[in-house]
């Protein structure tokens, strides 16, 4: 790695690091003073709001960084177009989301924290968080990342505290941090980088193509499905068993997620140089080598995590919370991760948008069918077999679509490609 790329992945990593700690400082609180049940609310109400945002969002902060990574002029010109697609988007998965809290197949007593924070996504639609990380901002999006995390937890366990209740300081709390890291972005967006962007009219019929909701839809359902391969299992868990399981789950899945997040730091400081790059034959081998070390890589922190079980779940939560055996288990997914994340952002980065869909469709076709069979009959532990049982699916699907597709011919051609995979009628 050259220091360029080293100072890249060490700014977003900064911020990625203290929005991680953080949201652990809350988990170990919650645990220790609350118990494994409230730890269950807090992960479900989490990841239903992260579907919602994920479908706000519908693929564009990849297509958005993707253009201006190409076309850094171009920024003035794709934002009001990015955000009117994000708040159309928004208001309907808001209102589904809304839905679901109330009336769907979650526990009574998670549904208006659940409410709650489905209905603090609302800012995330104006987040230019895309347009730091296309321009290679790293460290604005990595400050982003990380107030958004503390001001989070800071003011929610602050609130918890001086008002011994939960839901309103849980709820106020994560609404307050998504408007902060939304007006710190654009205030520097006003500030620093508008400066930078001449905003003249598209030039590139590529651009404009990729903007399209034909074009943007695909990937946008992409990047859903991918999320209910990594997560479903924690909705289908609060529908199927209790908050206690859902509680003992989640807390083994988000050690996994520190490990994943510290590697997704060079992926994603990767994605805007990948959609540059020129077409060269030796791509493919350092990228196979690539996949080898981050294999080796992935397996020893497989081998940490089984040997030391224990002792993390005790010193993060303050008691194992009965679950060794499931963090045992999740922790042989760290290397199919790794080699799954790598292979997407190339194919992503390089505009082959369609084959990472198919795979997260069989993927997580796959996954929700094992979780349907399994929980009602092993509860946390059946959905954690399903989920390694998902990650080979995965890998086959994308090691077969690098194969046997063009990824590293000129970017001007790969992008063409995928538009003809991914068109369909405006």
């Amino acid at each position: 790695m050259n220091r360029k790329m080293l100072g890249s992945v060490l700014r977003l990593g900064f911020g990625e690091a203290v929005s991680r700690l953080a949201s652990f400082g809350l988990y170990a609180y919650i645990s220790r003073s609350y118990g494994v049940e409230l730890l269950g609310i807090v992960a479900l109400a989490q990841t239903v709001a992260t579907y919602v945002t994920m479908g706000t969002d519908q693929g564009l902060r990849m297509i958005g960084a993707r253009i201006v990574a190409r076309s850094p002029d171009t920024a003035s010109v794709i934002i009001p177009r990015i955000l009117k697609k994000r708040l159309i988007s928004c208001a309907a998965c808001v209102a589904l989301g809304s839905v679901y809290a109330l009336w769907g197949p979650v526990p009574a007593i998670a549904r208006l924290y659940i409410l709650g924070f489905v209905l603090a996504v609302v800012p995330y639609a104006f987040s230019l968080d895309w347009l730091a990380w296309g321009l290679d901002h790293l460290g604005w999006l990595g400050a982003w990342r990380g107030v958004v995390g503390v001001v989070f937890v800071v003011g929610a366990i602050g609130a918890i505290r001086l008002s011994h209740t939960t839901l309103l300081p849980l709820t106020a709390a994560n609404a307050a941090g998504a408007v902060f890291g939304a007006l710190l972005l654009w205030t520097v967006w006003r500030l620093r980088w508008k400066s930078h962007s001449a905003g003249f009219a598209l030039a590139d019929s590529n651009v404009g193509d990729e903007l399209r909701w034909g074009a943007v839809l695909p990937l946008g359902l992409s990047t859903i499905l991918n999320l209910m391969f990594n997560n479903f299992d924690t909705v289908m868990l609060g529908a199927m068993t209790s908050v206690r399981e859902v509680g003992r789950y989640s807390a083994a899945y988000k050690i996994l997620f520190v490990v994943f997040g510290g590697y997704y730091l060079l992926t994603q400081s990767l994605y805007p140089k990948l959609s540059r790059a020129k077409g060269e034959p030796r791509l493919r081998r350092l990228l196979r080598n690539a996949l080898f070390g981050v294999t080796a890589i992935g397996a020893s922190a497989t081998l940490v995590v089984v040997v030391w079980a224990h002792s993390i779940l005790r010193v993060i939560y303050g008691s194992d919370l009965n679950a060794v055996g499931l963090l045992r288990l999740l922790s042989i997914a760290i290397p199919m991760d790794f080699c799954a994340a790598l292979l997407g952002t190339v194919l992503v980065s390089r505009g082959f948008d369609k084959p990472v869909l198919w795979g997260a469709i069989a993927a997580t076709a796959f996954n929700v069918a094992a979780n349907f069979w399994l929980i009602p009959r092993q509860g946390a532990m059946g959905a954690a077999w399903a989920t390694l049982a998902s990650y080979v699916v995965l890998l086959v699907v994308l090691g077969a679509a690098y194969a046997v597709r063009p990824v590293f011919a000129d970017v001007r051609h790969a992008i063409g490609a995928a538009d003809v995979l991914t068109s369909s009628s405006v």
